[in-house]
């Protein structure tokens, strides 16, 4: 249970993609074998997309799978190669931080509006960003501290991710 909820984002992202499957195959087949096609289906894939990618980009962090080019740091001293990655981390926390609060003011924004279709408030669009930027500042809190436990055992810092340059 514990592993499961540590890949959360990546369990809601496989949950997201399995409904939006779903959803698309009932678009064709309503579409083009019923040839009276659900007027929900095109609105509600295109928002589960949405959901995919954020929960994606949050559960990325944890695995530090976002691309980076990590033979620059790697050619650096080992303190400079802390250094960097620290003050890497510290601009993508002002940045979440920033899209936890401008997403949490659009949430707001949006409640009262529907979608077209679904006739849902479009709050629920919007909130999974504010969401995934909270997620992905604690990702990015516990990445800084195991750079730290890195350093202070004298391991040099992690360049070698899986989607680094």
């Amino acid at each position: 249970m514990r592993r499961w909820l540590w890949r959360g984002e990546e369990n809601l992202a496989a949950l997201c993609m399995a409904a939006l499957l779903i959803t698309l195959g009932l678009q064709v087949f309503t579409r083009y074998i019923l040839n009276d096609p659900f007027a929900w289906t095109e609105e509600a894939a295109r928002y589960l997309y949405v959901y995919i990618v954020f929960l994606g980009a949050s559960a990325a962090v944890s695995d530090r799978s976002h691309v980076a080019i990590g033979f620059l740091v790697a050619a650096l001293p080992r303190p400079l190669q802390w250094a960097v990655s620290f003050s890497i981390n510290l601009l993508i926390l002002f940045l979440l931080a920033n899209l936890v609060w401008w997403g949490w003011v659009a949430t707001l924004r949006q409640w009262t509006i529907p979608l077209m279709v679904l006739e849902i408030p479009y709050a629920w669009v919007y909130g999974i960003v504010p969401l995934t930027a909270a997620a992905m500042t604690i990702r990015t809190l516990i990445v800084m501290h195991e750079d730290w436990q890195d350093y202070r055992q004298g391991r040099p810092a992690r360049t070698d991710t899986s989607g680094a340059l």
